[in-house]
């Protein structure tokens, strides 16, 4: 009896094995395909070691490591390359100050390190203290006997266009004298040779021509085209100015013109006057002395496809950190297309603050 009823239970007609044949292979179907989409996911994961190392070898010409740097004394007419990247240096800084040394300018005092035109402020700062320089690496130095002040003077070489008051008073130069080469200055003046600091107004000539071996000046100031005379009045656009139309602005010199268009290139625009105030070394009392000087057009503002850029493409902007910029392409990769920018915000991949402040520089098409 419990035989018959086992062999009725799993007797199945013809029609019932057939369907049953057809459920399997669709359930199997299913687990392949599943399998097989997981393990093209997996092997579809963004490796981003290569452009890591990219954007670090990036980072580390451009940036300094000051936190990590070693501290130790030492002579920057002497030091080699190597002594100035264990300090921390970025290597364009470093770059600068062996360019420097070997047009045959020399360091006299810390201060003059100053004078290296990419070093920062920051970098100057975390190694000035251990600035050792010995008397004997002074090249072409002499001294002289002032008869006028009964003072001896030590010659060194100098740029009038960076000397600081305190160098022009070492080189003999009475104050007065000193304070009219830092007017012609101030009033966008630039020594192209040395005629021009001869031709400087109440300065004795006698005393220049003893200091005409020691002036050298820079290849950017012998080659300057000064900017049109300033007009306290302009109005100008700050995202189609040159650097030639920033100078014209009182208060803006060739560094920070230079400055202001490198940093709107790397943002692809600006959207706010109120973006100065990223540009490196721009002071609150420049900014407030300037920020009446602009409009912002924002219709050429250049937007980064977020479907289509690449790792470096995003954190090459100011705002991208690398965090952002893999949150942004693994929800690509996730999503295989991002339809409109709110994604980032409304699946969670960016938070709100960075989503406000990146919005006007990312489209999806």
């Amino acid at each position: 009896m419990k035989s018959k009823f086992v062999k009725e239970y799993f007797n199945f007609s013809k029609r019932e094995r057939n369907g049953l044949i057809v459920l399997l292979s669709i359930l199997a179907i299913i687990i392949i395909t599943r399998i097989i989409i997981v393990n093209i996911s997996d092997n579809n994961k963004k490796n981003f070691n290569e452009f890591e190392n990219e954007i670090d070898l990036f980072l580390s010409y451009s940036m300094p490591d000051l936190e990590n740097g070693e501290r130790f004394y030492f002579d920057p007419n002497t030091a080699t390359k190597e002594d100035f990247l264990r300090m921390g240096l970025c290597v364009k800084t470093v770059n600068s100050i062996i360019a420097y040394r070997d047009k045959g300018w020399k360091f006299y005092k810390a201060e003059d390190l100053e004078k290296v035109y990419e070093i920062t402020p920051e970098e100057f700062a975390a190694i000035k203290d251990y600035i050792n320089i010995e008397s004997k690496s002074y090249k072409n130095t002499n001294n002289f006997y002032d008869k006028k002040t009964q003072k001896e003077t030590k010659l060194f070489q100098f740029d009038p266009n960076l000397a600081t008051k305190e160098e022009f008073l070492s080189l003999g130069f009475k104050p007065w004298q000193a304070d009219n080469i830092i007017k012609f200055r101030d009033k966008g003046g630039v020594f192209k040779s040395f005629d021009d600091l001869a031709n400087i107004y109440g300065l004795d000539q006698e005393h220049v021509e003893k200091l005409k071996p020691y002036v050298v000046i820079s290849d950017k100031f012998k080659n300057y085209t000064p900017p049109t005379k300033k007009d306290p009045n302009i109005i100008l656009d700050l995202n189609s100015a040159t650097e030639t139309d920033l100078q014209k602005i009182s208060g803006i010199g060739p560094s920070y013109a230079k400055r202001i268009v490198e940093y709107k290139t790397r943002l692809g625009g600006f959207i706010n006057v109120v973006q100065l105030k990223e540009v490196y070394g721009m002071t609150e009392e420049l900014y407030s002395s300037i920020y009446g000087n602009f409009t912002i057009n924002t219709d050429n503002t250049k937007k980064i496809n977020i479907n289509t850029a690449e790792y470096f493409d995003l954190v090459s902007h100011p705002y991208i950190s690398k965090e952002n910029a893999k949150n942004i392409l693994n929800y690509r990769n996730f999503a295989g297309k991002i339809k409109s920018t709110d994604e980032l915000i409304k699946q969670k991949a960016v938070d709100k603050e960075f989503y406000d402040k990146i919005l006007p520089y990312i489209c999806t098409e």
